[in-house]
């Protein structure tokens, strides 16, 4: 049961790469009604704009988070069934609470872009300014990799079985209460990662791998600690040259510099 277990993730995650893909196919359509993208693509506010990008948000959290959270989603789906046969879905349930934490999470991203359009299109000449503060960012990003909070909320990821043991809760209802409390942990081990994909360009698949990559190498090699602080070492290099130089930004990215 297990193999087909792990033959489901592989599935969805695979289903939720092509269809980030097709999505990128796409941007043309996604800028018509407003979906803002990148730090040079604005959009505006609107149903259908937010929509589409909580969509889109949605299903690359589930191509880039499904298989580093597949551990703790097999071990609560084994607990939960030798404490509760006859109530079915309750993995299920985690799965979708833990989703969900993750699509609210994108509404901060979407709220920045509508902001920093607005920025753009209300200040000349200020495309130099967001630039340099989008290589800040990726500097207090970089340093968020090495502080306790991140350590802190990267345990709770790294080790299902602590997870499981201290937040376990019986039943429906409890299974989307613990998806929901991984969820934040993880959002609070990973939204410095999440930012520096929110800089470099949503549909930057290059970097949507990249970012995906490293989140599974942190919560799959708990035993190298110095991996977390490495990341953020690079990407403190990496913001310090982009406020400096803001022009390198458009050679790492998708961001276009007018």
């Amino acid at each position: 049961m297990n193999t087909t277990f792990l033959i489901v993730i592989g599935i969805l995650t695979s289903a939720a790469w092509l269809l980030t893909f097709s999505t990128s196919q796409k941007m043309g359509l996604l800028m018509q009604i407003g979906v803002p993208m990148s730090l040079g693509m604005e959009g505006w506010a609107g149903t259908l704009s937010f929509l589409a990008f909580t969509s889109m948000w949605l299903v690359m959290m589930v191509a880039m988070m499904l298989p580093s959270t597949a551990p703790t989603l097999l071990l609560h789906r084994t607990v939960y069934r030798k404490r509760t046969p006859n109530a079915y879905g309750g993995t299920f349930l985690f799965a979708l609470s833990y989703f969900l934490v993750w699509t609210a999470s994108g509404t901060f991203f979407y709220l920045a872009y509508i902001f920093i359009g607005n920025l753009r299109s209300r200040i000349p000449d200020s495309e130099a300014t967001i630039l340099r503060a989008a290589g800040v960012a990726l500097m207090l990003s970089g340093l968020y990799q090495c502080s306790w909070l991140k350590r802190a909320c990267l345990r709770h990821c790294q080790n299902p079985l602590h997870f499981i043991m201290e937040h376990w809760h019986d039943g429906r209802i409890g299974a989307m209460r613990m998806g929901a409390v991984h969820g934040i942990y993880c959002f609070g081990c990973c939204w410095g990662l999440m930012l520096i994909l929110f800089v470099m360009g949503l549909m930057h698949l290059g970097w949507m791998a990249g970012v995906g990559a490293l989140i599974l190498i942190e919560k799959l090699m708990p035993s190298r600690k110095w991996i977390p602080n490495t990341i953020g070492a690079a990407f403190v290099i990496v913001g310090t040259v982009v406020a400096l130089f803001p022009e390198t930004l458009s050679r790492l990215s998708s961001q276009v510099i007018s």
